[in-house]
């Protein structure tokens, strides 16, 4: 099973996260203050052997799927990755 962790911005420094399977939450939303904490803190909080991927959006673009147990330590490449395309989407107007 693949899950979705859903990251959106609500103000600077704050950031709600939640994961799901297929629109259904799996964990409870969460607000951390960076990107890299919420992929981190979600990554972990899915509950053992209840799936092996993770799908990680933010403003609408994908980090692709990784394993879920990598994901924790690959926050920061991650966030860094997501960051930059949605700058990059800025930049040609897509956003």
């Amino acid at each position: 099973m693949i899950l979705t962790l859903d990251i959106h911005k609500e103000a600077p420094g704050i950031y709600v996260a939640r994961v799901e399977n297929a629109g259904v939450l799996v964990t409870e939303p969460a607000e951390y203050n960076s990107i890299e904490a919420a992929i981190s803190g979600e990554a972990s909080a899915v509950p053992g052997g209840f799936a092996h991927f993770l799908e990680v959006r933010y403003y609408g673009f994908s980090s692709g799927t990784e394993l879920i147990e990598v994901v924790a330590g690959k926050a920061t490449a991650i966030a860094d990755r997501l960051v930059a395309l949605v700058a990059e989407g800025h930049r040609l107007g897509l956003q």
